[in-house]
């Protein structure tokens, strides 16, 4: 199942240098009187260990990484 979900919906990141496999995640973000959307990403690829401030490139920009959490089984890295 992973497999056909990083081939239908899948791109390429790059962490730190290293190329993973990962799946955009956008949730709605709700902080009291803030709101607005977020970005994260689901990496399939094994082996990343994220950790806040590691720099991201996806789809030509750079970003930052401000938290991560494990998402079934899989590290979820949310950018900036």
């Amino acid at each position: 199942m992973d497999a056909a979900t990083v081939q239908t919906m899948g791109s390429v990141v790059t962490i730190n240098g290293t190329d993973y496999n990962a799946v955009e995640s956008q949730f709605l973000a709700e902080m009291g009187p803030l709101i607005g959307e977020g970005l994260s990403l689901v990496v399939f690829t094994p082996g990343l260990r994220p950790r806040k401030n590691d720099e991201v490139i996806w789809k030509g920009k750079t970003y930052t990484v401000t938290r991560q959490q494990t998402f079934n089984g899989k590290p979820q890295i949310w950018i900036e």
